[in-house]
């Protein structure tokens, strides 16, 4: 066999391997989601926002396990409360967010909210050390009045809590990241 045949398979067994990577973890992440979504589905609630689908592929993907669960869970808490804090306080309650016209001492406030929102969010996660780039997701999604209402953040946290849920499981059971 020569040096560019050797090469030929290797690449080929690499490429084979990501692919059957690429599928196992989209069959995980959508294990996660899908379970959500019909709950959103079924019941009406704000269950699905689109942060949690980076969360979920933090979950599938990365390696090192350690710390993973304390960091989503921590990370979209401190992110959903920062922005309902910051909305609440500076604009009002967040029945009653939705983008103000240009120009407006309200639109002013909200995008201050936002602004207060990230930083507060940033500040949290890194003194109880669950940094969570997703979050900021979170932050932006509730910061402009997406879900609506006060239940919304106590309603998305228990969708974070039964995804990290659904992922203990499956990792028990599947294993989906290659080994290092």
């Amino acid at each position: 066999m020569t040096g560019r045949a050797v090469v030929r398979r290797v690449l080929d067994r690499y490429r084979e391997s990501e692919r059957t990577l690429g599928l196992r973890l989209a069959a995980y992440v959508a294990a996660h989601m899908g379970g959500l979504a019909l709950l959103a589905w079924a019941t009406g609630r704000p269950l699905l926002l689109p942060s949690l689908g980076p969360s979920a592929y933090i979950l599938a993907s990365r390696k090192t396990q350690t710390g993973l669960i304390r960091e989503t869970v921590g990370g979209q808490a401190i992110g959903a409360i920062a922005a309902y804090a910051s909305v609440l306080v500076l604009v009002g309650p967040l029945e009653q967010v939705r983008m103000f016209p240009a120009l407006t001492t309200v639109g002013l406030l909200q995008v201050v909210a936002v602004v207060v929102a990230v930083v507060t969010a940033t500040v949290g996660m890194s003194v109880f050390r669950v940094l969570h780039a997703p979050a900021y997701a979170t932050v932006l999604i509730f910061a402009l009045g997406i879900p609506q209402g006060a239940m919304a953040v106590p309603i998305f946290l228990a969708a974070v809590v039964g995804m990290v849920a659904v992922h203990e499981v499956l990792r028990r059971v599947v294993s989906v990241v290659p080994a290092e």
